[in-house]
């Protein structure tokens, strides 16, 4: 099967799913979703990306259809129908159905959706280019919501700027990527963001910090501005799609370049965990 898309116990082709106009996902976003990649029919991480999509459903107030051990158990079958060795898995959960109205009844079900595409994780050693774009997004970044639009804004601008990535900035400091994290080195020590509003506290940046200081590599979480970002020795971008990338453009300025050790060591060992933790 080339893909699969699942909606509340129905499966077929991503393009031939239809989803009820009743769903709140359509009218408000009003969900939160998560991603994990596979391989070997193996969904790396699972555990931990269920716990946080469970978290966040629970900050919002929705009710899961299913308990967290059966969504894993679902998700590690549907992936086997789809072909190749490496597969994107993508899942959220809407507040449910109803007519729109802002206000929602309490106790009702939410609707789950699943879709599985074949998706490598490519060469994570290539450099990406970025911009810089103001961060115009609402106080709730910790929670996985399907409210991405300036999100879309910014990746869509970086696009049409030639780049891979968007950087977002609020007054000044550094917050997170348009879909991942962002960290730097400085003078031989990992800086993240801190895991507050304004960023959404990736696995792959929890797994970054563990391998830094798992290497004797110091970590500070904490706000860093743009000039930081653009003197540092190396920038790095975690997500579960990218793993871990170094950069080499800001906004067309170059960057980084001054720590390629620690970069390639952080980079090989994510990397390595998610290839052994995946293996047959």
């Amino acid at each position: 099967m080339k893909n699969l898309g699942y909606y509340n116990g129905k499966t077929g082709l991503i393009e031939e799913m239809s989803v009820p106009m009743t769903d709140r996902a359509f009218y408000f976003g009003d969900g939160v979703y998560d991603a994990v990649m596979c391989r070997n029919n193996i969904p790396y991480l699972l555990s931990e990306h269920t716990e946080r999509f469970f978290n966040n459903c629970a900050l919002l107030g929705i009710e899961m259809p299913i308990e967290k051990e059966k969504l894993e158990t679902l998700i590690k079958t549907l992936v086997k129908a789809v072909d190749g060795e490496e597969k994107f898995v993508y899942f959220h959960v809407s507040r449910g159905s109803g007519q729109r109205t802002h206000v929602f009844d309490g106790g009702t079900k939410g609707n789950l959706c699943i879709m599985i595409t074949p998706q490598s994780v490519g060469d994570i050693y290539e450099k990406m280019n970025t911009c810089l774009v103001k961060d115009i997004r609402y106080k709730l970044c910790n929670i996985k919501t399907l409210n991405l639009l300036p999100s879309i804004m910014a990746a869509q601008l970086s696009k049409e700027n030639g780049c891979d990535e968007a950087i977002f900035y609020r007054n000044g400091f550094i917050t997170e990527g348009s879909h991942s994290n962002v960290s730097i080195l400085k003078n031989g020590v990992l800086i993240t963001a801190p895991a507050d509003c304004f960023i959404l506290p990736g696995v792959a940046r929890a797994h970054l910090i563990l391998s830094a200081k798992a290497h004797g590599i110091k970590v500070e979480e904490r706000r860093y501005g743009v000039g930081e970002l653009c003197s540092a020795d190396e920038i790095i971008i975690t997500s579960s799609s990218k793993i871990a990338r170094g950069v080499a453009t800001v906004s067309g300025r170059e960057v980084g370049g001054r720590d390629p050790e620690n970069l390639h060591l952080l980079q090989t060992d994510l990397l390595n965990d998610y290839i052994n933790s995946t293996n047959l």
